[in-house]
Formats: structure tokens, sequence, C-alpha cells
């Protein structure tokens, strides 16, 4: 080996010895501040923030947000397409939000009679939470949050 590929091999390893190094300092960071957060208090501050927005602070009682190891799952509807974006966003951009699973949230309401809707009642397995359905297991933080 030369002294140059030599040098070029020291600087490549030094290099990424130095990004292994300043990644390590900045994870922990992020892991502690996280650690002192709630599920909880995540999903105090998501309602808090859709009860913040007037167009969506109506639609509360049609929107329930559970977190579970920093996973946020949104159930039920909203109005709109835009009011959709807006819950998502709201939910994405949420400190310490790690997955959003927005699949059982629609993003326009639900024809009448829909097995959501709790209107009707609620099919076998599922238990009434505000204005949807929603499965047993599951917290209901929907009528908790009203304004």
């Amino acid at each position: 080996m030369t002294k140059r590929s030599v040098l070029r091999l020291m600087l490549t390893l030094g290099g990424f010895v130095l990004i292994l190094m300043l990644n390590a300092n900045v994870r922990p960071v992020y892991a502690q501040s996280c650690d002192a957060v709630t599920d909880q208090q995540m999903v105090k501050d998501i309602y808090a923030r859709i009860n913040a927005n007037r167009p969506l602070a109506s639609q509360i009682s049609h929107i329930n947000v559970t977190v579970l190891y920093k996973v946020v799952k949104l159930q039920g509807w909203t109005d709109t397409q835009k009011d959709f974006d807006k819950v998502v966003d709201i939910a994405s951009t949420t400190t310490c939000a790690r997955i959003i699973n927005k699949n059982l949230l629609l993003p326009t309401p639900p024809d009448a009679g829909d097995a959501m809707r709790s209107s009707g009642g609620c099919a076998s397995g599922t238990k009434a939470c505000g204005d949807i359905c929603i499965p047993e297991g599951d917290t209901c933080n929907s009528t908790s949050a009203k304004p």
C-alpha cells in the first residue's frame, strides 16, 4: 500500500468514527426527552391542538386518539379531506410521535347506519366512543376531550 492510500483509508475511518460519535451524542438527548413524555400526555396534546382549531373542535366527538408506546392511532372521521389532513398533520407533528396509524380515520363521514357510527348501536366486539364505534379493547379518549 502506498502512503497516499493509507492516508485515504485513515481519513475515511476517522470520518466514519466521527459520524458515529456525533450520532451517539445526539440520540440520547432525544430518547431522554421522549422518555419523559407519557402516551397520555401525547393524547392530551393532540386533543388540545384539535380543540384549538375551530373547524376541528366541533368534530371532536367523532375523532378518537389513542397512543401506545408513542404510536398514535386515529379513529373515526372528519367532515372533509382538508380536516382529515389537518388532524393527521397535528398527530404527525406531536412531540415524540413515532408512527401515525390513520387507517381507521375516514376523510368524510360514513353513511348513516354504517357500523362505524354509534348512533345505531355498535356491533359485537365494539363499543361506543362519542359518535363512533371502536374495538372493545381500545381506550376511548374522544368523550373526555370535549372543549
